[in-house]
């Protein structure tokens, strides 16, 4: 199958696993997150849970003018990858498609020590965590979410940090995620959403760091907002294992 990433997967595990469900066709149906690209033709980059690319298009994806080169999606699809369309592209079936809402990751730092006005706390699974085409999709459990409220994610970092040094000589660097809420209504549940974050210039700042060092993978985690202290003045925190990105030129 085609792959085409700057950097390899490590830690990371697919978001979404693909399902066994086939038919007397040999065609399987795969449930994955995905990123959208325009050439050879409109397409969908999908992964699996070992880091492998593959790409699947279809007459509907191609005729759906509202979507762009790096939209990212959580797509339902069935093919047998038997049947190309251009080269690396094989012919699907899409049987849904969601929109995944694509977010910069900042250079300048969040104000770690204040509470925002309407932040929301959640909670990070890193091994529900995919990289693909330059996107970090990452999942977020929110365990008070209105069904309308609109989410606002702020992932951003230090450039001129301290980069940690754990027992195993590993350098981390330190992400951190920020959410808060843009209006809602009515009863709250808990929520479990899937956001993706354009990380690929972060990745290149760093990868050049660490071949500086002799380093051949990144290593970052991300800190998020566990808690607040008793009066609701300051943030306690809390982090993700490190998650791992080896480079593959």
């Amino acid at each position: 199958m085609s792959k085409r990433q700057l950097y390899g997967l490590s830690l990371l595990v697919a978001l979404i696993l693909p399902s066994c469900m086939g038919d007397g066709s040999g065609s399987i149906n795969y449930h994955r997150v995905g990123v959208i690209r325009e050439e050879p033709v409109r397409c969908v980059y999908t992964t699996d849970e070992q880091g492998n690319i593959f790409i699947v298009s279809s007459a509907d994806l191609e005729g759906r003018e509202e979507l762009k080169d790096g939209d990212c999606c959580i797509v339902d699809f069935r093919t047998n990858f038997r049947n190309a369309l251009a080269d690396g592209v094989y012919e699907a079936e899409i049987l849904r498609y969601d929109s995944v809402a694509v977010w910069p990751l900042r250079d300048v730092l969040t104000d770690t020590a204040a509470v925002l006005e309407s932040e929301r706390l959640v909670t990070l699974d890193f091994k529900k965590s995919v990289f693909l085409e330059g996107r970090f999709f990452l999942q977020t459990q929110h365990s008070n979410h209105q069904a309308d409220q609109k989410d606002l994610f702020d992932l951003s970092y230090d450039p001129g940090q301290t980069v940690e040094v754990d027992e195993e000589g590993q350098r981390i660097y330190n992400l951190y995620l920020r959410v808060t809420q843009d209006g809602g209504t009515g009863d709250s549940s808990r929520w479990i959403k899937t956001t993706a974050f354009v990380i690929e210039p972060f990745l290149d700042w760093a990868k050049e760091r660490e071949i500086e060092e002799g380093a051949d993978a990144i290593h970052f985690k991300i800190n998020y907002v566990e808690r607040y202290n008793a009066d609701t003045t300051a943030c306690i925190w809390a982090a993700t294992d490190p998650f791992t990105l080896r480079f593959t030129n």
